[in-house]
């Protein structure tokens, strides 16, 4: 079945016109707006009420198969990518302001990774055997790992 659209561009949902509810479309409009009211720290029975639907609607259209943390975390980085964006257009062009505020946020997201490696745990290391806790109990301390085989020193 083919889908049709309204005089906006906006699908028009199965079953318009015929008794029983209309089904609801996720527009591009809607999408953007709850994504921004997800941003302003929005809970989804508020969200749903905007939109004038229910909080199942909301969760079937909007947040398929994340939870409203994932969704907020995406949201955000959306919003991140798309102003780093402009203020790449904008020091192409040869806005200092927007070149300073770039290597700002470069050096920045730097620091994080940086910050993420010295914050990592160092796994713990793997529990001697019995044989290798026994060959290291009778090794007086100050010895070295290696003995020589031969007997000849030169």
């Amino acid at each position: 079945m083919e889908r049709g659209f309204d005089l906006l561009g906006d699908p028009i949902p199965e079953g318009r016109g015929q008794p029983g509810a209309t089904g609801h479309i996720a527009t591009a409009k809607n999408v953007n707006k709850v994504r921004w009211l997800l941003l302003a720290g929005w809970k989804k029975p508020k969200i749903a009420q905007e939109l004038g639907i229910s909080i199942p609607t909301l969760n079937k259209h909007y947040f398929k198969n994340r939870s409203i943390k994932d969704a907020v975390l995406l949201a955000a980085a959306e919003a991140r990518g798309r102003t780093l964006l402009q203020l790449d257009q904008a020091a192409q062009a040869g806005s200092v302001p927007a070149m300073k505020e770039l290597a700002k946020q470069a050096r920045q997201v730097e620091l994080d990774c940086l910050a993420k490696d010295l914050r990592t745990p160092k796994a713990d290391p793997k529990p001697l055997g019995k044989k290798e806790q026994r060959k290291q109990d009778a090794r007086p301390d100050g010895t070295w790992d290696f003995l020589p085989q031969s007997k000849e020193v030169h």
